[in-house]
């Protein structure tokens, strides 16, 4: 007697497990639904901001030529002192071909005057890539926002 009463307690075991084990499936997967949607929409958001900002800067590029003069302004002893902190240390030499303007200017090691119009130019690409770092972090923050709640960002 006492068999055929835990077969029904170990058969109604069995039953809640299997629910219990379809709803954790059901929840993860909802999950990883979530996390997709969000990667997408983040990734989405950043290339579009990216683009935004190239753009900008692209235009401001342009206005920078009319605006500046090409007058000396900072002597080619006091770049290489410029050249010595830190952040210069990490600039990788530029590549070449197209992909070599913009930034890449950073890794001149100074040995020539500056320009009102190379500062420009500088500054101008230290705010583009001040704005291409704000973006990826925003980015992983609207992800973290919809994957977690942005509880980790608490």
């Amino acid at each position: 007697m006492r068999g055929w009463r835990d077969a029904g307690q170990l058969a109604g075991l069995r039953t809640e497990l299997a629910r219990t084990q379809a709803g954790a499936e059901r929840v993860r997967a909802e999950a990883i639904a979530r996390a997709r949607a969000a990667d997408a929409a983040a990734i989405t958001d950043l290339q579009q901001r990216l683009t935004r900002a190239a753009a900008t800067t692209e235009d401001l590029r342009h206005a920078l030529a009319t605006a500046t003069t090409g007058r000396v302004c900072l002597s080619a002893d006091a770049r290489r002192v410029l050249h010595r902190a830190p952040a210069f240390a990490a600039v990788p030499a530029p590549a070449a071909g197209p992909a070599a303007t913009g930034p890449a200017t950073a890794a001149d090691p100074g040995e020539r005057a500056s320009t009102d119009a190379d500062i420009a130019g500088w500054a101008l690409d230290a705010a583009a890539l001040y704005e291409q770092c704000r973006a990826r972090i925003d980015a992983i923050r609207q992800w973290d926002e919809q994957v977690n709640g942005g509880a980790h960002g608490r």
